[in-house]
């Protein structure tokens, strides 16, 4: 599980911190939540490449958080990206996907798959993982995600060992799931231990709502939005976001293993009072930096 941030700016960009923009690669995929606007010139700074990119996931419509999107498919359909590219949204910006998207001539030779979303539930599904989403208190209908990898089966070195198993042997086990070995039927359970999935969870903007729970509960890694610190709670009330010490709460009640903040107003020059506020209510936290790769 690797994360690349490309930018934690709230609404307003500044000298060094990019509008949002979070590439996360894991599963063999690559997920992009909220490019906003220079995502793509992020990726040129960070030395990352958009080329994996499999699926774009937008939480709102607010500029911060999508002006980015137009030139990531431009940049996607001139490198000629063979794999279809996911885009997940919310319904209600049906016409402002396709504005984005139609605001400068483009000879589209990918293939664009669009997921206009309308409720919680799940939006995409495979035999590795699954994507939810979740709706949000936010000014403008606003989804949050969360990626769940299902339980893995790993096979025991030790029975492995003791029973001379190797080679393409073990290919035809994963397939078939049994198979007949020394006289015996042999399944996959049998010599294998379960592995519990890792969980990402995407929290991008929101006040205080009951959906934040089940959105984060367990998570090995929860990006959530800290635009304000709590001696402006009232602002963040009024504006429909969260302050740190919330979020660092909405943490430690949903055991959550791994933290880490952004979408920071642009009146904090200082983002270490972030972690100096969240640090004595959730320990594991980690104040985001533009540019920069963490890997889970």
């Amino acid at each position: 599980m690797q994360l690349l941030i490309l930018g934690t700016a709230s609404q307003l960009p500044g000298k060094k911190r990019n509008h949002n923009g979070y590439y996360l690669r894991w599963l063999n995929e690559g997920f992009l939540f909220d490019p906003g606007e220079g995502t793509q010139r992020q990726f040129s700074y960070a030395g990352a490449s958009p080329a994996k990119i499999s699926r774009i996931f937008i939480s709102h419509f607010h500029g911060d958080h999508c002006l980015g999107l137009p030139g990531i498919v431009h940049r996607l359909n001139l490198i000629q990206v063979p794999n279809p590219i996911h885009l997940y949204y919310p319904a209600s910006g049906e016409k402002n996907i396709h504005n984005l998207l139609n605001g400068a001539q483009l000879h589209l030779r990918i293939n664009l798959e669009f997921h206009p979303i309308e409720e919680d539930g799940i939006v995409y599904e495979t035999n590795k993982y699954k994507v939810e989403s979740f709706a949000l208190n936010h000014s403008v209908e606003t989804f949050g995600y969360r990626i769940t990898e299902f339980p893995r089966m790993n096979f025991d070195k030790r029975r492995l060992s003791d029973l001379k198993l190797k080679g393409a042997i073990l290919g035809e086990l994963e397939k078939k799931g049994v198979i007949i070995w020394q006289d015996k039927n042999i399944k996959r359970e049998d010599i294998s231990t379960k592995r519990a999935g890792k969980i990402f969870s995407y929290v991008l903007d929101t006040g205080v709502c009951e959906n934040i729970d089940p959105l984060i509960k367990d998570a090995t890694l929860v990006i959530m939005e800290s635009t304000y610190l709590s001696t402006e709670s009232k602002l963040a009330k009024k504006f429909k976001h969260l302050s740190a010490d919330i979020a660092g709460k909405y943490a430690k009640d949903n055991s959550v293993k791994n933290l880490v903040l952004t979408h920071f107003s642009e009146r904090y020059t200082d983002l270490s009072k972030f972690e100096d506020e969240v640090k004595p209510i959730f320990e594991n936290v980690h104040i985001a930096k533009d540019l920069e790769l963490l890997n889970y």
